[in-house]
Protein backbone atom coordinates (compact mmCIF):
# COMPACT_ATOMS: atom_id res chain seq x y z
CA UNK A 1 0.00 0.00 0.00
CA UNK A 2 0.89 3.41 -1.09
CA UNK A 3 1.82 5.93 1.70
CA UNK A 4 -0.98 8.44 2.31
CA UNK A 5 -4.45 8.86 1.98
CA UNK A 6 -6.62 7.20 -1.17
CA UNK A 7 -9.89 9.08 -1.49
CA UNK A 8 -11.35 5.39 -0.83
CA UNK A 9 -9.59 5.17 3.02
CA UNK A 10 -10.71 8.55 3.78
CA UNK A 11 -14.13 7.95 2.63
CA UNK A 12 -14.26 4.11 5.11
CA UNK A 13 -12.21 6.35 7.70
CA UNK A 14 -14.85 9.01 7.55
CA UNK A 15 -18.18 6.96 7.82
CA UNK A 16 -16.47 4.65 10.65
CA UNK A 17 -15.67 8.09 12.68
CA UNK A 18 -19.61 9.47 12.09
CA UNK A 19 -21.01 5.76 12.56
CA UNK A 20 -19.20 5.66 16.33
CA UNK A 21 -19.34 8.96 17.20
CA UNK A 22 -16.57 9.52 19.55
CA UNK A 23 -17.09 12.79 20.65
CA UNK A 24 -20.83 11.73 22.31
CA UNK A 25 -18.88 9.88 24.65
CA UNK A 26 -16.02 12.57 25.90
CA UNK A 27 -17.41 14.35 28.48
CA UNK A 28 -14.78 15.54 30.23
CA UNK A 29 -14.59 15.74 34.31
CA UNK A 30 -17.67 16.15 35.74
CA UNK A 31 -16.68 16.94 39.87
CA UNK A 32 -15.27 20.13 40.76
CA UNK A 33 -12.27 18.12 41.82
CA UNK A 34 -11.94 16.60 38.31
CA UNK A 35 -11.85 20.22 36.81
CA UNK A 36 -9.63 21.27 38.88
CA UNK A 37 -7.24 18.83 38.20
CA UNK A 38 -7.73 19.10 34.21
CA UNK A 39 -6.90 22.68 34.81
CA UNK A 40 -3.73 22.00 35.85
CA UNK A 41 -2.57 20.08 32.91
CA UNK A 42 -0.50 22.06 30.98
CA UNK A 43 0.95 23.56 34.05
CA UNK A 44 4.96 22.73 34.39
CA UNK A 45 5.88 24.80 37.42
CA UNK A 46 7.31 27.40 34.50
CA UNK A 47 9.88 25.07 32.84
CA UNK A 48 8.76 25.20 29.49
CA UNK A 49 8.55 29.03 29.93
CA UNK A 50 12.10 29.04 31.03
CA UNK A 51 13.04 26.73 28.02
CA UNK A 52 11.61 28.56 25.64
CA UNK A 53 13.09 32.20 27.20
CA UNK A 54 16.73 30.18 27.09
CA UNK A 55 16.05 29.41 23.93
CA UNK A 56 15.15 32.72 22.56
CA UNK A 57 17.99 34.02 24.18
CA UNK A 58 20.66 31.53 22.60
CA UNK A 59 19.09 32.15 19.18
CA UNK A 60 19.73 35.90 19.08
CA UNK A 61 23.34 35.04 20.37
CA UNK A 62 23.79 33.07 17.31
CA UNK A 63 22.70 35.57 15.25
CA UNK A 64 24.45 38.07 16.71
CA UNK A 65 27.51 35.86 16.27
CA UNK A 66 26.52 35.18 12.59
CA UNK A 67 26.11 39.09 12.01
CA UNK A 68 29.68 39.58 13.42
CA UNK A 69 31.17 37.18 11.36
CA UNK A 70 29.76 38.56 8.33
CA UNK A 71 31.51 41.58 8.89
CA UNK A 72 35.15 40.60 9.41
Amino acid sequence: MAKGWTDERRAACSRMMKERKAWAHSTGPRTAEGKARSSRNAVGNGRRQRLDAELAAIEALMRAWEAMLRGI
